[in-house]
């Protein structure tokens, strides 16, 4: 098992190696492009629409960043190179009904300010992520009153795998049982929630399930896929990918004793692609007998029509991560409850101005919460007809 090990991760230094060297040559790049940009808005016109541009600012919402920033890699890697802030997570774990366990973890150093109501702030990160990664969120979050918790997936997190089965990209069961967890603990609380990367395809994939049941007020997905089958490939096409199917192979070695009888774990550990990885795993934890059916079960916007919340999406042109994720601007011309927020530039999940601030997307997201939660408060009402056609995706 050791000699797997090894075998497995030495890719991951020339990984380091390689990414380095191109960065250099990239970054001459960016010394070319503008400073500032604004957002590129697609929405329906709606009163809800109107209240959040005009809350957030977002027709003159400027993204400046700093010249060493201006380059796509470096904004999808520093994020993960920079300290976290200085949060306290007190963990809960949660037993499910099958008898697997999630990990929550709850912000408690920071004193949250009194609201009128209580309001809860799940986040969900992608996943290689953990609370330290969304911690800066975190800490903003709750200095402007969310009671904020990260949501951790079996397995992920440093939690231990009690069950033999991983939480698929498009499975929302989990988290069904979180947010009625939660509503048991804080009967009258408003509950909101942000994602990253593929935390995203939970997100989308638990609103469209469950509809008007979510018991969500708003939600926002930074950096989101909006179909796995074009984020799948059938080699690696990039260091990102490589990236997060190395980090993917170590979580299923860690937790190989658990899986053994499920899963061939050393064919697995020997795949070098997203498409032969998800069918040696998540194809025989759920009984896919194909990787498209797999594919067309997790597709976030299977459900799209049955989403009835107001969701913010952010998504950069120049993502390096999802190079193919075609982003559906129709879809934004139906919904009145959604907006599309599509920048120039930003990476994947980074959308740094500097090195000390909150990121330009996180500052936007509690903004966009904030307005969501007060068009609620003063009892307006959102039109959520849709066209009578269901949408292609």
């Amino acid at each position: 098992m050791l000699a797997v090990y090894n075998i497995v991760f030495l890719p991951f230094y020339i990984a380091v190696i390689g990414t380095i060297i191109i960065s250099v040559f990239v970054f001459l790049k960016s010394l070319l492009e503008p400073k500032e940009v604004l957002p590129k808005l697609y929405y329906k016109e709606s009163t809800l629409a109107t209240h959040i541009l005009r809350k957030c600012s977002l027709a003159t919402r400027m993204f400046s960043v700093d010249l060493p920033l201006r380059n796509r890699h470096i904004q999808t890697l520093l994020p993960w190179l920079l300290p976290h802030a200085s949060v306290q997570f007190d963990r809960e774990y949660l037993l499910l009904k099958d008898k697997g366990v999630v990990a929550l973890d709850w912000v408690s150093n920071i004193h949250v300010q009194k609201r009128k109501r209580r309001t809860v702030m799940v986040v969900i990160p992608g996943i290689t992520g953990c609370a330290a990664s969304v911690s800066k969120i975190c800490q903003a979050a709750a200095k402007r009153g969310f009671q904020t918790v990260v949501f951790n997936r079996r397995g992920h997190g440093g939690t231990v795998l009690t069950t033999p089965k991983f939480q698929s990209y498009g499975d929302p069961s989990d988290l069904r049982q979180v947010v009625k967890y939660i509503h048991g603990r804080f009967p009258k609380a408003l509950i909101t929630m942000v994602s990253y990367g593929t935390g995203c395809e939970v997100l989308l994939s638990y609103l469209g399930e469950f509809g008007s049941s979510a018991h969500i007020c708003g939600g926002v997905c930074v950096s989101p896929s909006f179909d796995i089958s074009e984020r799948s490939t059938q080699k690696i096409s990039g260091i990102y990918d490589l990236f997060l199917l190395l980090y993917l192979k170590k979580i299923l070695w860690q937790h190989a004793k658990a899986l053994l009888k499920v899963v061939d774990v050393q064919k697995a550990l020997k795949t070098w692609s997203l498409t032969e990885y998800d069918q040696c795993v998540f194809c025989k934890l759920y009984g896919y007998s194909t990787i498209e059916e797999f594919w067309e079960r997790n597709n976030p916007l299977r459900d799209v029509d049955d989403i009835s919340i107001p969701l913010m999406f952010v998504s950069s042109l120049d993502d390096p991560v999802y190079k193919n994720n075609n982003i559906p601007y129709d879809l934004f011309k139906f919904y009145p409850n959604f907006l599309m927020v599509a920048m120039e530039r930003g990476g994947h999940c980074g959308f740094l101005e500097n090195l000390r601030s909150l990121s330009w997307a996180d500052r936007l997201t509690l903004d966009y919460l904030d307005a969501i939660l007060e068009f609620t408060t003063k009892g307006f009402t959102i039109d959520y007809h849709k066209s009578p056609a269901r949408s292609t995706i």
